[in-house]
């Protein structure tokens, strides 16, 4: 059995870690059952941001995926599979466009 502790939230405050998991539901298998709709990308700016901890999507995979399917070589930045919660302070401060300050 998958411990979702240890998978995804291992760098996640515990406290939060278990309110997290105690909200959780069922994705849907929506994304996965078919090809995507439009033509192509939208033309907008697009970065990749990964996680260097994230057990889930590993680094490598993920960094993979980028380059391969965007042409992007993503940023990285500490956390596990869920950053909002392991690191929300620096991820806030990447998607606005800064760097952090620590």
């Amino acid at each position: 059995m998958i411990d979702p502790m240890e998978l995804m939230l291992h760098r996640t405050p515990a406290h939060l870690a278990r309110e997290a998991l105690s909200h959780q539901r069922e994705q849907s298998a929506a994304p996965f059952m078919g090809p995507w709709p439009l033509p192509a990308w939208p033309r907008v700016p697009t970065r990749v941001l990964i996680t260097a901890d994230d057990r889930f999507f590993p680094r490598s995979f993920m960094t993979r995926v980028a380059v391969d399917r965007l042409g992007i070589t993503p940023e990285v930045m500490p956390g596990d599979h869920c950053p909002m919660l392991s690191n929300p302070a620096e991820l806030s401060l990447r998607v606005l466009g800064s760097s952090p300050s620590v």
